[in-house]
């Protein structure tokens, strides 16, 4: 008997599902499509097997039995054809209503075709080794097949962008195997190919996109971050919910520490075989040190956390660790993934919290609605930001600052606005908090130093308009990059600004974590001929140390510590105290957040040396600005 081909088919086959077998299943759709079809293919080479045996023997078993057998290894061969086109679409339609309305009519085809096998008569050969059917049967076997073979084709032609690239190219190779198969086997009835050819489409979809170990972390035996998109994907796209558990090694990202992470990743590996005990839940692994359980059981999640709270006041034990080691994770809490509109934004989340409110403090975060908004609002912000920088809709606005020994305004703030596409103005506290978290204000800084500098050359504010300086807040993140420095000399040299028109303010609650950086820039410019102010002077920690270590030569005064003044005796004391030291210093005060005629002539009987505040002017348009200017300057 001529089986060789087919028993080499069926054992490769047997080698894949011992493959699958080994790991446990995902749930992934197009994994759950992947075995139907393999489950198929499978039946249909045993099958082929069975129909040439039993032609073999047809004398001695009864003939509507050998019809049976060999009609139904042939209704196989559309059947693998029509599961064949269904796995083709499994990243086309995206929900189970969406598949059922999809697949419907292939479906009526199928059994169509399957009907008609039965009905047709079909023709045996059998010549020594040569054993094959033929007939009306056989016909409608090769016209069913083929037309989901081409159908799959001609989906791959049409939608083929949406899809998979891998997947595309993989069905493409599969369906061309196969339609050499049926040509050579229709030529000539002998060469039985067909089974195998659906053999190989199998390897090639194997290897390609549906081999198990590519979901598997090789270190921890969870499933990877890629299964983990799929996986939650697949929830949003069925419109099912979800609950999960980020499990996060506070340590994890500890500088310097090597050993540590290496005795972390050790425990990893523990926690994981732990946790793939439980019943119901699925254990991933991140690109961090980092697991996510789901289950689709908020009861069960429930009961998981309990337990690992409970584990983890134990130690875990190894036999790589030289001593059991103690780990004191912080846990994100998602009952139900409804919250979130999908799987974008629900990873969006996780990366924020990753590298934003990740602290050692903090061992419970709860993803519940109200920190979904603050993270919306957070994001919102962000592309309104990049919006403006892209479209030039940041603006500057300037504040008038008088001096009390000259009885005139010497000097400005520039302060940034966004202006929104409706005219609008977006105020500082709806956007810088966010552009410094994001990294953008940087950018931002940038953006409204080049415009200051713009302002003050083209408007010549000094000649014209008796302004000596313009103050322009910098972000000490600005002040950490290398090359910052050198950045604004090289704008200011462009626009031919005098550097002595320039001040900078530094904010003393603003952390430093390059020192050495920030202070080589301040020093560079400060031998260029920028001047600096310590800004928001007493709504930091340390106010005293800024003044000593930052080599400024006007201190500021906030809005709260002016206002304070006016209500407060103790703090009346502490601000006239901080006046008298900081003027020993040689240092000039700006006091901020004037509003009113009687708080104006009290400041200034003090013999602070600048006062900024509404009582003046509100932070002006460049326009508006200079007008002003030059009423109250009588320029």
């Amino acid at each position: 008997m001529n089986i060789q081909v087919q028993c080499c088919g069926l054992a490769i086959l047997f080698l894949l599902w011992m493959f699958y077998l080994r790991q446990k299943p995902l749930g992934l759709y197009s994994v759950k499509m992947f075995l139907t079809t393999m489950g198929i293919t499978t039946f249909c080479v045993s099958m082929d097997i069975l129909s040439i045996v039993a032609i073999h023997h047809m004398d001695q078993i009864p003939r509507i039995l050998l019809a049976f057998i060999c009609k139904t290894y042939i209704a196989s061969l559309i059947w693998v054809g029509y599961f064949d086109l269904l796995y083709s679409g499994t990243e086309l339609a995206k929900t189970r209503y969406e598949r059922i309305k999809q697949n419907g009519a292939y479906t009526i085809v199928a059994i169509t075709g399957t009907a008609l096998i039965y009905v047709l008569p079909i023709r045996y050969y059998l010549e020594g080794r040569i054993v094959y059917t033929y007939g009306p049967s056989c016909m409608a076997t090769y016209t069913f097949a083929l037309m989901f073979v081409l159908l799959t084709l001609f989906r791959m032609l049409v939608r083929g962008k949406e899809m998979n690239a891998k997947r595309r190219k993989a069905v493409i190779i599969w369906m061309v195997i196969w339609m050499i198969a049926a040509l050579i086997q229709f030529l000539d009835a002998r060469m039985l190919l067909v089974g195998f050819a659906s053999v190989l489409g199998m390897v090639i979809l194997f290897f390609e996109l549906e081999n198990p170990e590519a979901n598997i972390d090789r270190e921890t035996e969870a499933f990877n971050a890629h299964a983990l998109g799929e996986y939650v994907k697949q929830y949003y796209e069925e419109q099912k919910s979800f609950s999960a558990i980020m499990l996060v090694l506070a340590d994890a990202n500890r500088p310097g520490d090597e050993e540590e992470g290496i005795r972390q990743d050790i425990a990893l590996q523990e926690i994981v075989r732990y946790l793939k005990k439980i019943k119901d839940i699925n254990v991933f692994k991140t690109m961090e040190r980092e697991l996510v359980l789901i289950t689709d059981k908020e009861e069960q999640l429930q009961k998981v956390f309990l337990t690992l709270q409970e584990r983890f006041q134990h130690p875990w034990h190894s036999r790589r660790l030289a001593e059991p080691m103690m780990l004191n994770p912080y846990y994100v809490l998602l009952m139900d993934s409804a919250i979130f509109r999908g799987t974008e934004e629900i990873f969006q989340m996780l990366r924020y919290l990753r590298v934003e409110e990740r602290s050692p403090e903090k061992h419970i975060i709860l993803l519940d609605d109200k920190r979904v908004a603050q993270f919306r609002e957070k994001d919102e912000t962000e592309k309104m930001i990049l919006s403006a920088i892209e479209e030039d809709r940041i603006e500057v606005f300037y504040q008038p600052i008088y001096s009390t020994k000259e009885k005139r305004f010497v000097s400005a703030e520039a302060l940034v606005r966004i202006r929104e596409k409706d005219g609008s103005v977006v105020p500082p506290i709806k956007f810088v908090p966010i552009a410094e978290k994001t990294g953008l204000i940087s950018l931002i800084g940038q953006i409204v130093f080049q415009k200051t500098c713009a302002f003050i050359s083209e408007n010549r504010l000094k000649e014209r308009y008796g302004i000596h300086y313009v103050e322009v807040n910098l972000s000490v993140k600005q002040c950490e990059k290398k090359n910052f420095a050198d950045t604004f000399i090289k704008i200011m040299n462009e626009h031919g600004v005098d550097p002595s028109s320039i001040n900078l303010e530094i904010t003393e609650s603003a952390p430093i974590q390059t020192r050495k950086i920030f202070l080589k820039n301040i020093q560079t410019l400060l031998d260029y001929g920028v001047e600096f102010s310590l800004d928001d002077f007493g709504s930091g920690e340390s106010n005293l140390n800024y003044i000593v270590e930052m080599p400024v030569s006007i201190v500021k005064f906030d809005r709260g510590m002016s206002q304070a003044y006016f209500a407060d005796k103790k703090a009346r004391f502490v601000m006239e105290a901080a006046m008298h030291m900081i003027h020993d210093l040689k240092l000039k005060i700006v006091s901020e957040g004037v509003e009113t005629k009687e708080q104006m002539e009290i400041i200034s009987g003090l013999g602070i040396d600048y006062i900024q505040g509404y009582y003046f002017s509100k932070p002006l348009s460049g326009e508006e600005f200079l007008q002003y200017i030059a009423k109250e300057n009588g320029c």
